[in-house]
């Protein structure tokens, strides 16, 4: 049986009747409510939308708020991320950076889903969002962080976590967003400059954010990959000879451009995103040149109608994303024998765009006493357009590129997916002080299926200070387009044959209010993650190779000492055991700190002026079975900033130094490649100049 047919006839059955439903609520415009009348109201909706009222959401979240942040010195989404409980940062040999959420499988990408007001912005490649994780700290308003797989919303899931970046083109009335103009500079001849601009009427609204920033940073490393018979075909071709150290390129260039506008009840969300970075490690693990290079564009248009007629609220989305991997660098050097001799090395140029094309439509029903009942779909097409692969020519060993996009890809040119997602779910207030959300998340591909997916929490307040959250809730994550597509590389080996990682997340959580702005909150998680995606240098392949059960706590506190300061802590404990499926063996989860802890205090020493550290705590790390190195080691960071603030020409100033102490900072690297790990930069400073308006 044709599976296309079989499973556009199953879309249709499910499709229509919904359809049909939000048509004619649209049709009722004579019903449409008028805008929430009184205050109370008002600031009730505006602390809703803007999780003011995090505490009370079924989900363990985090919320930072973007002024707060800046004062503290934080530069980007990265440094924000890395003072959340429970989350680490990981990279690889092109520097791609990931979190990672309570020790979830740091070797892959796509355990956290990443937002940008509301629009999904993880590559298809990766399934990563790297590329944004230096976007600048002037340029978000907040950040809510939630922890764990609980947090699906319109048909996403969320494995480990997700992160909501919200932009100041969030505008409530009473709540508006200053016009600014930012600058930058600090070390590794690091620059930025931006600016994002608000023009309002009575039914429309355009928000505008640009920016542009560039370094030249470079740090020691290597011995590189070569060193441990990366690139050799032992005992046939040794290459070990060739290894290098010197400075890996991790310099960047970056400008985005985003626009949000609302009309009546349309909107639409824009943003390009032009990412470049140098090469960093190298795709090959040879130490690449200092002008080698890899581009990750995100482009992302996403037209949107909301409307509340009535009993109910609809909301229909339609959207089209666009991402790319492009590479340049030296992928080996002079001198390497692989049967021919390359006299000048091996240079390759690999690019792959995708596409991404979805619709979605929810219905919120809010007519059932202490019930709100929402339904909806999400439909998804995900393709590959565009694939170059070209490298030196590997009969001659001459330098000069060769096309070998048709007889020797290095990535499947028609890879291509789609996806149907049901989601429903109801809300039900059962007392005034205990509330349920419980529904489920239906998946089908065109590859493996993850299923049925339920999710049920409980929020008791047993009065204001003293709230109890419970939640249970089943994920996923689909095969990334590198795991299932590469194609003809020695180090990665695609398989569409992947299932998608599952995970049963269980937590418990109390939350104590001192004070509106004073709180205590503890969590306990037992996590179970079954077909867990690896691969290795001895098994290149990727393949569902390990099972693992993670269990731990965080705590977070928030408060103050004296009326003039802030002061943020939060500790956690993350342990373990990994399953490895095809050796039947255990061992304690590998490349993650079972100990984490963070901070910061911030004292004002007038209205204008304050000065803040940051105290950053990662433990030691251990190594995948079979790596022989001793731990990662644990280290501490110091940062420190101060800040001034001129109320009458309404300008600020932050002199930031990072890792006072320079600390040696190290990310884990794969056995059998860098030996010494990634080095990451050690002391820094950061100067920012910002005028509001």
């Amino acid at each position: 049986m044709n599976y296309n047919i079989l499973y556009n006839s199953k879309l249709i059955r499910i499709i229509l009747p919904l359809l049909t439903c939000l048509t004619g609520l649209i049709a009722q415009t004579d019903n449409l409510i008028e805008s929430i009348s009184g205050e109370m109201e008002h600031f009730n909706k505006v602390a809703t939308a803007t999780k003011q009222n995090e505490h009370y959401q079924p989900y363990i979240i985090s919320v930072f708020q973007g002024n707060e942040l800046e004062k503290l010195g934080i530069s980007n989404l990265k440094e924000a991320l890395l003072l959340v409980p429970g989350v680490d940062m990981a990279t690889d040999n092109s520097n791609i950076q990931t979190p990672i959420f309570r020790g979830s499988n740091p070797l892959a990408y796509g355990q956290s889903k990443l937002f940008i007001d509301g629009i999904s912005v993880n590559n298809l490649f990766l399934e990563a969002y790297s590329e944004y994780l230096s976007f600048p700290i002037e340029m978000i308003k907040r950040i809510e962080v939630v922890r764990g797989p609980g947090s699906k919303i319109d048909g996403f899931n969320a494995y480990a976590g997700s992160i909501n970046v919200i932009t100041y083109a969030e505008d409530f009335k009473g709540f508006e967003s200053d016009d600014k103009l930012v600058f930058k500079y600090g070390s590794y001849d690091y620059k930025m400059g931006g600016f994002f601009k608000t023009y309002k009427t009575d039914d429309l609204k355009i928000f505008v954010d640009f920016f542009y920033q560039e370094d030249d940073k470079k740090l020691p490393s290597g011995p590189d990959g070569l060193s441990q018979g990366a690139l050799s075909l032992l005992p046939v071709f040794d290459n070990r000879a060739l290894s290098q150290t010197g400075d890996a390129p991790l310099w960047l260039k970056e400008y985005s451009l985003g626009t949000n506008v609302e009309y009546k009840d349309f909107s639409l969300k824009a943003r390009m995103l032009e990412h470049t970075q140098g090469s960093a490690y190298g795709i090959n693990l040879a130490l690449p040149q200092e002008s080698d290079r890899v581009k990750l564009p995100s482009y992302y248009l996403d037209l949107g109608y909301a409307k509340k007629i009535g009993d109910y609220e609809v909301n229909i989305n339609a959207g089209i994303k666009y991402d790319a991997f492009d590479s340049y660098s030296k992928l080996a050097p002079d001198g390497l024998n692989f049967g021919v001799i390359f006299q000048d090395g091996i240079y390759g140029e690999h690019f792959a765009a995708q596409q991404t094309l979805y619709q979605s439509s929810y219905l919120k029903y809010s007519a059932i006493d202490k019930h709100l009942i929402t339904a909806g779909y999400r439909l998804i097409k995900e393709e590959t357009i565009d694939m170059t692969s070209k490298l030196s020519n590997r009969a001659t060993g001459d330098v000069e590129l060769v096309d070998y996009t048709d007889t020797l890809p290095f990535f499947d040119k028609d890879a291509k997916r789609n996806t149907f997602i049901f989601s429903l779910q109801d809300e039900y207030q059962f007392r005034d002080n205990i509330s349920f959300i419980y529904g489920f998340n239906y998946e089908q591909t065109s590859y493996k299926d993850s299923g049925f997916e339920p999710r049920v929490s409980m929020v008791y307040q047993r009065d204001a200070e003293n709230i109890f959250k419970t939640m249970y809730s089943r994920s996923h994550r689909n095969a990334s387009w590198q795991e299932m597509f590469t194609m003809n590389n020695r180090a990665r080996v695609g398989s569409t044959d992947l299932n998608p990682e599952i995970v049963d997340a269980f937590e418990v959580a109390y939350i104590k209010k001192f004070s509106a702005d004073t709180y205590l909150q503890t969590n306990i998680f037992y996590l179970l993650n079954k077909d867990q995606i690896y691969n290795s240098s001895v098994n290149p392949e990727y393949r569902n190779a390990v099972d693992t059960d993670i269990y731990g706590f965080e705590l977070e506190y928030k408060g103050n000492i004296s009326s003039v300061d802030e002061l943020y802590l939060n500790y956690s404990y993350v342990d373990g055991k990994s399953y490895t499926q095809d050796e039947d063996r255990s061992e304690s989860i590998p490349n993650v700190a079972h100990h984490l802890a963070k901070g910061y205090y911030l004292y004002n020493l007038n209205s204008d002026l304050s000065l803040s550290t940051v105290v950053k705590y990662v433990g030691a790390k251990d190594r995948v079975f079979g790596d022989t190195r001793e731990k990662v080691k644990a280290y501490s960071t110091v940062d420190s900033s101060l800040y001034y603030k001129d109320s009458k020409y309404n300008y600020c100033a932050t002199l930031s130094i990072k890792n006072i102490f320079n600390t040696n900072v190290t990310y884990p690297s794969p056995p059998n490649t860098y030996i010494q790990d990634y080095a990451q930069e050690g002391r820094t400073f950061l100067v920012t100049l910002k005028k509001e308006f």
